[in-house]
């Protein structure tokens, strides 16, 4: 899918950047149709049917969805389009076209421009190298894909089960993330162990055993909160000296502009983001300590006693401040809340517990925030489908308010 030439998919391409509504409306609307039909054309295949499946909505950076295309009798691809700036232009099946909202890159999966170690991993014969042990790969399930960003395979051989990163290469990423899980486990903190790691960006990392704090929870056992918080105050000093994280709520505002691509949500959200910035510039966040910066219930494993056996995804880690992972593991817990009732008395012991270490405004606050972060993230992919989680997610943002 090469195009050296550029040929416009659309008639009437424009000079002037698009808003990323713009943007949000052609990729998920029916004019997505042309483009795929254009890209498939310059390939030799064509379009019988397609859907969105999923819209990555980068805040400042574009807008990337991946479509469901059936190109023939039993023949299903998935195709990816996307309007973002910092992409790479080039690679091998990437194609960049032309349209009323500028450039579009558009490629079929698994040949990411930013991920070329994605193809890899997500063929068994050529992950087999890569993976400690002999024998066929006999399981291989993609379980994380953000485009041009990362992706996370699941893998098993031997008996064994292995996570395997995907990371954008050139820029340190790969040895970076080996010499974070490097530092954490030499200061005894439970992290996956780096089996092999490559220059093209592909981590292989052993899987650890433990209960999802999730899990916990739903049997109706609530772990104290400086129990499950330990993990942290377990970092070594080094922690902060590494590069500082921006928290969630810090980015209010873009994520309020990526829900204007709803309209209805659009007002309520730059209302949030306005009280979140005043909160953050009014509460005090407490001293900078080593964090995880992306805490939530997804990232903690437990053992049978209770104690926390696995932190995950520690990409993340470095200084930062206690609030603002306690106030995303809490706001986390209450995404899913009201589709699982009993963790509302998980999020009322925890914030009353909270309150002896973290200032209780400041973690209101940047609840808020990531709640926010978490609405904008939930934008359906249909342009005519309901926003219902988008709302949902809102609406708790505005609960956390002070």
């Amino acid at each position: 899918m090469n195009d050296p030439a550029h040929p416009p998919v659309h008639p009437g391409g424009r000079e002037s950047p698009a808003s990323e509504a713009e943007v949000f409306a052609l990729l998920t609307g029916p004019g997505a149709g042309d483009l795929l039909a254009a890209v498939l054309a310059s390939a030799g295949g064509y379009v019988e049917s397609w859907s969105v499946d999923a819209v990555h909505h980068r805040p400042g950076d574009g807008v990337t969805v991946g479509y469901v295309v059936t190109t023939g009798p039993g023949a299903v691809e998935y195709l990816l389009a996307s309007s973002s700036r910092t992409a790479p232009r080039g690679g091998p099946g990437v194609l960049r076209a032309h349209g009323p909202v500028g450039d579009v890159l558009v490629w079929r999966h698994p040949d990411d421009p930013a991920l070329p170690a994605l193809r890899r991993a997500c063929d068994p014969l050529l992950l087999a190298a890569e993976l400690p042990g002999q024998g066929l790969v006999t399981a291989l399930d993609l379980v994380a894909y953000r485009p041009l960003r990362r992706a996370v395979v699941r893998a098993e051989r031997d008996g064994a089960t292995w996570y395997v990163k995907v990371l954008r290469p050139g820029d340190g990423h790969a040895a970076d993330v080996v010499a974070r899980h490097a530092l954490l486990s030499g200061a005894g903190v439970p992290v996956p162990r780096v089996a092999w790691a490559s220059d093209d960006g592909l981590v292989v990392l052993e899987a650890l055993h433990g209960t999802p704090l999730l899990d916990v929870l739903l049997t109706g056992w609530v772990p104290p909160l400086v129990d499950v918080l330990d993990v942290l105050a377990r970092m070594p000093a080094e922690v902060l000296a590494l590069p500082e994280r921006r928290p969630w709520s810090t980015r209010a505002r873009a994520y309020a502009g990526a829900l204007e691509v709803r309209p209805a949500l659009a007002g309520r959200a730059h209302a949030v983001a306005a009280g979140v910035r005043e909160g953050l510039r009014r509460t005090d966040p407490g001293p900078v300590v080593p964090t995880h910066g992306d805490l939530h219930e997804g990232q903690l494993l437990l053992d049978e006693s209770g104690r926390v056996s696995g932190l995950l995804d520690v990409d993340t880690v470095g200084p930062g401040h206690l609030v603002d992972d306690v106030a995303c593991l809490l706001a986390h817990v209450h995404a899913v809340h009201p589709t699982t009732p009993e963790l509302g008395d998980v999020l009322a012991r925890w914030a009353t517990e909270a309150a002896a270490f973290v200032d209780p405004d400041a973690l209101r606050v940047r609840a808020a925030g990531v709640l926010l972060s978490l609405a904008a993230g939930a934008v359906p992919v249909g342009a005519d489908e309901p926003h219902t989680d988008s709302d949902r997610l809102l609406a708790a943002a505005e609960t956390w308010l002070p």
